[in-house]
């Protein structure tokens, strides 16, 4: 029959081939992970990217709201410096004993100051300001009620 030289010869050849195929193999299959591994990363990369974009615009809205609740601030202390210069108003006069004294007068006071006080609430709405507040001389001419609402700047003089 054959003889054992090549019948090892044989087995060599076939360990051989089977140790080159089994390595191929083994490569192909380290490639397609490496491929799946690639792919994975930069479906990661992407949703990092979009995370700290996120994270940018939070940042932005978190500052814008800062700002805003600082500008309500600032218009909650005007608003609130108006009312008590308009209460050290009502401390120092007896509107009633005015009233009986000078009915005429006190229905023209009376007026005008709803009419100013129905104008600030309009501004304090968002209404943008009137030809007569925009050129008048000061915050006080234009609104006795509200002076800040037309001028932002205004402080009122408390005595």
């Amino acid at each position: 029959m054959f003889p054992i030289g090549t019948i090892i010869k044989l087995v060599l050849y076939l360990a051989i081939i089977s140790i080159i195929a089994g390595g191929v193999y083994y490569i192909t299959g380290l490639r397609a992970d490496l491929a799946v591994s690639e792919a994975n990363n930069a479906k990661l990369e992407d949703g990092i990217r979009e995370q700290q974009s996120l994270i940018e615009m939070m940042q932005n809205d978190i500052k814008q709201i800062q700002e805003t609740n600082k500008q309500l601030q600032e218009q909650n202390e005007r608003q609130r410096q108006d009312v008590d210069a308009l209460a050290k108003k009502f401390d120092k006069r007896d509107f009633g004993v005015f009233a009986i004294d000078n009915t005429e007068k006190a229905e023209a006071l009376v007026n005008r100051g709803t009419k100013d006080v129905l104008r600030c609430l309009e501004l304090a709405s968002g209404a943008p300001l009137n030809e007569t507040e925009k050129n008048a001389k000061s915050p006080v001419e234009a609104n006795r009620q509200c002076p800040s609402l037309v001028d932002p700047t205004y402080k009122p003089i408390l005595n």
